[in-house]
């Protein structure tokens, strides 16, 4: 091509810009007078008379300029062709104003849309979920508007598509599946651009905009000012509807609760922070804890490197901290200027895990299948190897009699399918491991699975024993053996101001009935005292250390500060994780020393006994099933307040259940002796003891307080 070819081409194109620019000058002319007519007849903005415009367009099926013409009593500019999208500075100048996707829509459709022929525009936000919902809208009517607000992630629509594969589409010929846009009988045959919304980061939607007709094609020069407008859209809802708001219901929907805070700084330096944002799950409802101070919310957060300190120091570093706070896991991150707090719940699976580590308990499992084999890191710990091994590998490892030992074992899990205990003495230490079988779809054994247990303290007094009881079933000395070795008949108890406790426990009078009674009184970080008595279901070795298992569980699991109720509901979780499933009673109960106060919830338990001035009862029973007996139980609590000089009584049924006497007659001999006091409470713990006589069928514990 010559260069005078090449000029010729340029004028004629110049030439033919200058005529579409006086076209739309024309068309922008005649518009705005018909926005400026109505706005005299009905009134209200130039935005609604622009809306009212197209509504009446819609109602005679004219386009919006050709109803603007009539109008005004004119004819209709002559158009070149389609006229492109050149109004975008003026949107741009209203959108930056939009406070929400409306008045985004209403911005880019009649500055922008409407002066082209558009006849309908929708605007979709992508929500954390997947669902695209309607943010803002022109043209399509309000019973249209309503049902494409909300589109589920299953639902395939152009948006949908626009935005799964993040491309453009230009639907010259318009949509023939109602499913697919909006408006399709309306403008079946009309032109459509589908394009998503996004910023350098994301996809936040999609932008539809519909014609009346269809289109010879969209020129490049077309698609790039739609594509300019959807970025108008992709910046504007950054800012309104908003890419923090967007993220923020991502996190409200990934945590139980979150919230965002900026510092209020004084002298340069953070003094607090105040809440700007608050998702579902906290202890007060969103809009009363937006705009209020994070210390004041939260007092308990100024404590050593407690929330505060840790929210200044991600601050300050951007590296995000996570730590323990009672029954939630707690994170703290960078969020622009400020920070994100998340609360997220333990489930119970991890909560299972943590009481079994906290009662010294490993878990592993192993597929026969594949030959996967699982530990815990409690496991590693307790066998002293790197990686997990199969039970047979292991065997070798696990004393001089560790592989006929284990040969056992397997052979009662793996082909008579039942669970199995066994015990490994090596010379420095004494693992208990616990296995069952998990079958299949066949009823054949695939997977083995169960826990390990480091039982060397309960050994310390194997020998002396043995030379005791050397024609003693070797069983039951066992059983007694650990049952003594964890609940002493009496113990060196916490000392607490105020407060004087006693405890007692005594087998049942015929040896071979070793029960899982247990008692236990410490004194958390909290310098509160944990109050327990409990009874396993059962006697023998099996029981024994599920009693083990449920008293280290409950200890380490208090060591949370959480309530007594919430302590039993993890204590069920982690009873039905053991190997061999347990059922049982348990008081919990935690007493505060200033306050005289006890917190107390049972587990299908006997109620505590009070004695105050001289007269003694039982606590009203508060709900709460037996350990083990359901999955997700509930448990209520009480409160009691005691006064200088009460008494309190936690027992177990061995002290009041006798043969051929009904309870209730047992419980009323109880307290009729409870009311009886004698001074120091170890002498009314030992009187309270001598008046039930030797139980021949149970064990019994019980813990007495007096406060001074």
């Amino acid at each position: 091509m010559s260069d005078l070819e090449r000029l010729a081409r340029l004028v004629a194109h110049q030439r033919d810009q200058l005529a579409q620019l006086r076209a739309r000058a024309a068309a922008d002319a005649v518009l705005e007078q018909a926005k400026g007519r109505l706005v005299e007849r009905v009134g209200g903005s130039l935005a609604h008379a622009a809306e009212h415009l197209h509504t009446l367009a819609d109602s005679v099926g004219l386009t919006p300029l050709e109803m603007a013409a009539e109008l005004m009593e004119t004819a209709p500019p002559p158009l070149r062709g389609d006229i492109p999208v050149l109004n975008k500075r003026l949107a741009e100048t209203r959108a930056d104003t939009a406070r929400d996707g409306d008045a985004l829509a209403d911005a880019v459709f009649t500055e922008a849309l409407l002066p082209t022929g558009a006849v309908a525009l929708a605007i979709w936000r992508l929500d954390p979920d997947g669902t695209l919902r309607l943010v803002g809208s022109r043209g399509l009517g309000p019973a249209e508007a309503a049902r494409w607000r909300l589109l589920p992630p299953q639902f395939a629509t152009n948006a949908r598509t626009a935005i799964a594969e993040q491309r453009q589409l230009w639907l010259r010929s318009g949509v023939s599946d109602p499913a697919l846009s909006p408006a399709v009988g309306r403008w079946s045959g009309g032109a459509r651009a589908v394009l998503p919304i996004r910023n350098s980061r994301a996809v936040l939607g999609a932008m539809e905009v519909c014609w009346p007709n269809s289109r010879r094609d969209f020129t490049p020069g077309q698609r790039t000012e739609l594509v300019a407008l959807a970025d108008l859209c992709a910046s504007t809802l950054t800012d309104a509807d908003g890419e923090q708001s967007w993220l923020l219901g991502l996190l409200d929907s990934l945590v139980d609760a979150v919230l965002t805070a900026r510092p209020e700084l004084v002298d340069g330096e953070v003094a607090d922070f105040v809440v700007d944002h608050v998702g579902d799950g906290w202890p007060l409802p969103p809009a009363d804890m937006v705009g209020e101070r994070l210390l004041a919310l939260f007092p308990f957060a100024a404590k050593a490197d407690g929330l505060f300190e840790r929210a200044v120091r991600v601050l300050a570093t951007g590296v995000s901290e996570e730590f323990l706070d009672e029954e939630r896991q707690v994170r703290v991150a960078r969020l622009y200027d400020g920070v994100a707090i998340s609360w997220r719940r333990r489930n119970d699976a991890e909560l299972a895990e943590n009481a079994l580590r906290a009662g010294g308990l490993g878990g592993w499992e192993e597929s026969l299948v594949t030959g996967k084999v699982t530990w815990t890191p409690k496991t590693v710990e307790l066998l002293g190897v790197r990686h997990a091994a199969p039970l047979r590998e292991l065997a070798a490892e696990l004393g001089p009699d560790g592989e006929s030992t284990m040969d056992r074992l397997l052979h009662t899990v793996i082909n008579a399918g039942r669970p199995a205990t066994a015990v490994f003495k090596m010379p420095d230490r004494q693992l208990r491991l616990f296995a069952e079988p998990v079958l299949g779809a066949a009823e054949e054994v695939v997977t083995l699975r169960g826990a390990w247990q480091d039982v060397t303290a309960e050994y310390h007094t194997e020998f002396a024993l043995e030379v005791t009881a050397e024609h003693a079933d070797e069983q039951q000395q066992l059983a007694i053996q650990l049952q003594h070795a964890i609940i002493p008949p009496t113990a060196q108890l916490p000392e607490t101001e105020g407060l004087e406790i006693a405890v007692r426990y005594q087998p049942a009078a015929t040896q071979h009935l070793v029960g899982g009674d247990w008692y236990d009184a410490v004194t958390l970080p909290s310098g509160q005292l944990l109050l327990v008595v409990g009874d396993i279901a059962g006697h023998g070795i099996p029981v024994v250390t599920g009693m083990i298992s449920m008293r280290n569980a409950l200890r380490g699991l208090a060591m949370t500060g959480a309530p007594p109720a919430q302590l039993l509901a993890w204590l069920n979780t982690s009873a039905a994780a053991l190997p061999e499933r347990i059922s049982g009673t348990v008081l919990c109960g935690v007493y505060d020393p200033p306050t005289a106060t006890l917190v107390w919830a049972r587990a299908g338990h006997l109620p505590p006994l009070l004695v105050r001035d001289g007269e003694a009862s039982l606590l009203p029973l508060a709900a709460g099933p037996l350990l083990g007996a359901f999955s997700s139980p509930t448990y209520e609590e009480q409160i009691l307040r005691l006064a200088p000089g009460d008494r309190l009584v936690l027992f177990t049924d061995g002290l009041v259940e006798r043969a051929n006497l009904d309870i209730d007659e047992c419980l009323d001999d109880l307290v009729a002796t409870a009311a009886h006091t004698v001074e120091g409470i170890e002498h009314y713990a030992d009187r309270l003891l001598a008046h039930v006589g030797a139980n021949a069928r149970d064990d019994t514990c019980l813990l007495a307080l007096r406060v001074r």
